[in-house]
């Protein structure tokens, strides 16, 4: 009933924009629709049901005004459709995340593995590195000391 509420609110998304505008905010001020005005425009409703129909457009910081519409009018044939969006829009965010934790952690090992090359090559702790830091007997950290290149 609350997202009903949401879905049939009558103000049109172009006017939601134009009635609307958010200060000091670069989506808003592109013309495109935003989470913040998107809530005083439906200041009276459930924040919540708002916040599930606002996210279900797809994207966090704006949405274009038409692909919000054409949306909105789906979801007034079929109320179900907000429920797949919501689904869709959270399995992206997961892959988002999961793939920036991959960068991440591919990036630190590349920085580590050219790290102990360049200044400790003959560390036993680098055979197999970063596995070996835990396997090798003398591949502790706390070795690598004895491999540094005084010269």
């Amino acid at each position: 009933a609350d997202l009903k509420a949401v879905i049939d609110n009558t103000i049109a998304i172009a006017d939601l924009v134009a009635s609307y505008p958010v200060e000091d905010n670069y989506m808003s001020s592109m013309g495109m629709l935003t989470g913040q005005a998107f809530d005083m425009a439906n200041e009276d409703l459930n924040p919540l049901a708002v916040k599930a129909v606002f996210d279900s457009f797809g994207k966090g910081s704006g949405v274009e005004p038409a692909i919000a519409q054409e949306r909105l009018d789906e979801y007034r044939k079929d109320l179900s459709l907000v429920q797949t969006n919501l689904l869709q829009k959270a399995l992206q965010d997961w892959a988002a995340l999961i793939v920036l934790l991959f960068l991440i952690g591919l990036a630190d090992t590349t920085t580590a593995s050219l790290g102990y090359q360049g200044f400790f090559p003959e560390w036993p702790g680098g055979a197999n590195f970063p596995w070996s830091m835990f396997t090798e007997p003398n591949g502790s950290p706390f070795t690598i000391p004895d491999y540094w290149d005084a010269s």
